[in-house]
């Protein structure tokens, strides 16, 4: 007799997302109801396993660290995306990020589980990307991408509110080509730009009703990250939305977040981001709104911590 594997339902992405099942409206369900969300968690001996092979990799430094030094890894890997979305006729599906899916182990609630649909990060995503656009970022009249690469992200918020400006920042020129061509090649209202965490273009201008997006982008900073929050607290946009790795939410008696620990600080992500938000809040300068550890991420860690702040 074979044992039904859980999947995730309406009521476990309302859990996830910190809201009532009400919110999770009826375009939530439908996008649910069409994805494979089953899983099955790993045992004892799998789990055991699967945490020396992460282990062994740490212990091999197979591991770059984050900084600048990366640009030319960031430019092949848009390139390699620029080509494949140029030789699809510019299909916007052909923007998905390879690294999404690339195991079939996840990090579910504290425990690894093995996704049945190869897709599963993604799907995922999806369906948070869409309520996160719809609750944090429908009232906004621009949307500014920082860190944009594949533009995927682009292409789903134009598609979702037709007309509104969308402006994709990179400090890859070949992902700033590509929110090009989302305007060129597909009529989306996308603009792209180069931009460089480290040294924040002050010239660019952005509206008192834009929002600001970071997707596992700024975790490339390390803890250089206070000018960017600096100068878009100069900016003073309507909203600041993170989706990041955030070290300071893991639970380092948990053996699952004790690894993702020391994978994050081996790489040397994003680090100190959320302290500095509390301080800001606290002195009265941010409005800290949301602050959301969704327990969902890949093989190694999570990239899936919700942060919400609108400058004072």
């Amino acid at each position: 007799m074979s044992i039904e594997q859980p999947t995730l339902a309406p009521a476990d992405f309302a859990r996830i997302f910190g809201v009532s099942e009400a919110g999770i409206d009826d375009r939530l369900r439908h996008l649910i109801a069409e994805r494979d969300f089953r899983y099955s968690p790993l045992d004892r001996q799998e789990t055991g396993r699967v945490a020396d092979e992460i282990r062994g990799r740490l212990d091999r430094q197979d591991f770059s660290q984050v900084g600048e030094h990366r640009l030319g890894i960031w430019r092949d890997a848009w390139s390699e995306t620029l080509d494949r979305f140029v030789r699809s006729g510019h299909a916007v599906s052909a923007l998905d990020p390879s690294f999404m899916g690339a195991n079939p182990i996840l990090r579910l609630d504290g425990r690894f589980v093995r996704a049945a649909d190869p897709a599963f990060e993604r799907r995922f995503f999806e369906v948070f990307r869409d309520w996160l656009f719809r609750t944090w970022l429908a009232d906004v009249g621009s949307l500014w991408e920082f860190g944009c690469g594949s533009g995927f992200n682009l292409a789903a918020y134009a598609a979702l509110y037709p007309g509104r400006r969308v402006v994709g920042l990179d400090w890859a020129e070949s992902a700033v080509e590509i929110a090009e061509l989302l305007r060129t090649q597909r009529g989306l209202p996308v603009s792209g730009r180069r931009f460089d965490f480290f040294a924040p273009d002050t010239g660019l201008d952005l509206a008192s009703d834009s929002a600001v997006l970071t997707m596992c982008a700024l975790e490339q900073t390390g803890t250089r990250f206070r000018p960017f929050i600096d100068f878009i607290r100069s900016k003073a946009p309507r909203r600041v939305v993170h989706m990041e790795p955030v070290v300071d939410l893991y639970d380092p008696n948990n053996p699952v977040d004790a690894l993702a620990i020391r994978y994050h600080r081996d790489r040397g992500y994003l680090d100190g981001l959320l302290p500095c938000l509390r301080d800001l809040d606290a002195a009265g300068e941010i409005a800290l709104r949301v602050v959301r550890r969704l327990r969902f991420g890949s093989l190694f860690h999570e990239g899936f911590t919700l942060i919400v702040w609108e400058p004072q």
